[in-house]
């Protein structure tokens, strides 16, 4: 490649690369710090309000230390929404539990691991490199032989190799690594690995834009969305099956491997457990007693997207929404062919693109005279009386007890909770359980406890204030009868919940 394609090339890349507008931005500093703080595995998503909260924190902290060099004056959710349009964060839609989730693109992943190459220089001129190279090399070399004695030959050098090792060792002929080397040793195992969270997060964009584009076939109308129809109806997992997925599952498979992994957690706690890993500084050690856990978290988060992928591409095809989404594309091929008919008579010829000098009118919008608008009057909302203090209303045993027939009250809880707190306490009230453990069924709770004090407590003397939040969350108080629950009286739980009804 010539200087000019290459700086044409690089040129582009510097226009369109997130990973070097990252670089170029005065917010580098607090993306790849955020990045390294919250997203420790690479690919593990987190969800947008946690990472809201954490970050909006830490925004907060940073500008009232740094404001010079960090002013932030913008919340944390306005920060990461840029961040995702910038490419630097991925938006993925979550659970009703979770919300939305964010995750670091590959570009930014990447980013992090040059940065702390060049915040900690790494030597790659080691031994340990030198010596893995050869042996990766050595054993291409006999796998890819189709000839049976050379390899028979290769095999059995490498076994008298072994045999002349184990006799070394048995005359005690061998030179146990010093720290230095074990440092060095780990440190370069790390720095492998350093690599696997990006290409995780690369496998995970592939298998999306796969399932984009297998979608987009299933609506061409012209293109190959028969052989992909037949390919899902028979079975085919057209995500696991792609070069990508093949990939990744070979990956997948090899490390949760059963005996593999017991036998790499052996290898790292003896590793650890020897005096020359004293000098390995505490976050490489933790590092390394967590490595190919972390590995396998990352790769469970890209094998459950994998696995998603291919069940709603199946479900999408055997939907409405399918059917649907067809019918749209088989009406916009109609239209369009139908506006290239009524050009092509005249002999004109109009892009899509192309500004047109006719104005377009808009039809169907009311119009009325501006007397007809009804001006708001701030008066109207002005109170006019002065609130009225409501005297607090009393309910008796009779209608609480018809209350507790007629709602589905979890008593099998409010019983538990109340053993709870008589473990502590000889005796309790009902504002004492509800104070340990609020009320969960918000006035329903209170009514069941009520109700089982009246059944199985005595009356105390005065009233007593208790608390619940309404199904919108607003704060509720009410004052009752002091009732009292005792250790020897408490009810065994011999109820589950049911609706009771009258009679």
């Amino acid at each position: 490649m010539s200087i000019e394609a290459r700086a044409l090339s690089i040129s582009r890349l510097q226009r369109s690369s997130p990973a070097m507008s990252l670089l170029r931005s005065p917010l580098a500093p607090v993306v790849l710090a955020m990045v390294h703080e919250y997203f420790p595995q690479g690919t593990r998503q987190r969800p947008a309000a946690e990472l809201y909260e954490l970050l909006g924190a830490d925004l907060r902290l940073l500008t009232g230390r740094y404001p010079d060099q960090f002013p932030l004056s913008r919340s944390a959710q306005q920060y990461c929404t840029d961040w995702v349009k910038a490419g630097w964060l991925i938006r993925h839609p979550g659970t009703a539990a979770t919300g939305e989730m964010l995750e670091p693109t590959e570009e930014t992943l990447s980013v992090l691991d040059t940065v702390s190459r060049w915040e900690e220089p790494r030597s790659v001129v080691t031994a340990t490199r030198v010596e893995s190279l050869t042996e990766s090399l050595r054993t291409l070399a006999r796998d890819v032989d189709p000839d049976t004695r050379s390899r028979v030959a290769s095999l059995q050098a490498q076994r008298d190799g072994i045999d002349r090792q184990i006799e070394r060792v048995e005359h005690g002929d061998y030179e146990v690594l010093g720290s230095a080397e074990v440092v060095e040793r780990v440190t370069d195992i790390l720095d492998q690995a350093s690599a696997v969270p990006a290409d995780f997060s690369r496998v995970s964009r592939d298998l999306e834009d796969l399932n984009r584009s297998l979608r987009r076939q299933l609506l061409d109308p012209e293109g190959s969305r028969g052989d992909v129809l037949d390919e899902i109806f028979d079975g085919v997992d057209l995500i696991g099956e792609s070069e990508a997925g093949r990939s990744f599952n070979g990956f997948y498979s090899v490390l949760l491997d059963q005996e593999r992994s017991a036998w790499i957690d052996r290898w790292i706690a003896d590793i650890l457990s020897r005096p020359q890993a004293k000098e390995l500084p505490t976050a490489t050690r933790t590092r390394l007693r967590h490595l190919f856990r972390s590995m396998e978290d990352a790769g469970a988060h890209v094998n459950r997207t994998m696995t998603s992928l291919a069940r709603s591409l199946r479900n999408y095809v055997t939907s409405e929404e399918f059917a649907e989404d067809r019918r749209m594309v088989e009406l916009l091929h109609e239209a369009r062919t139908a506006a290239a008919e009524a050009v092509s008579g005249d002999g004109v010829d109009v892009r899509a693109y192309q500004r047109m000098q006719t104005p377009l009118v808009r039809i169907g919008m009311p119009i009325t005279s501006v007397s007809a608008l009804r001006l708001r009057n701030p008066g109207d909302e002005t109170v006019q009386n002065a609130p009225t203090p409501v005297a607090t209303p009393t309910v008796d045993a009779d209608a609480l007890l018809a209350a507790v027939r007629s709602s589905e009250i979890d008593l099998t809880e409010l019983e538990a909770d109340i053993r709870d707190v008589l473990g502590d306490s000889s005796t309790a009230t009902v504002a004492t359980v509800l104070h340990r453990h609020p009320a969960s069924q918000g006035l329903a709770s209170v009514v069941g406890l009520l109700h089982l004090a009246i059944r199985h407590g005595t009356a105390g003397e005065g009233t007593e204030q208790v608390t619940w939040d309404d199904e919108r969350g607003n704060p509720r108080r009410a004052t009752i009868p002091r009732w009292i629950f005792a250790a020897p009286e408490t009810p065994e739980i011999t109820e589950t919940p049911v609706t009771t009804e009258e009679g």
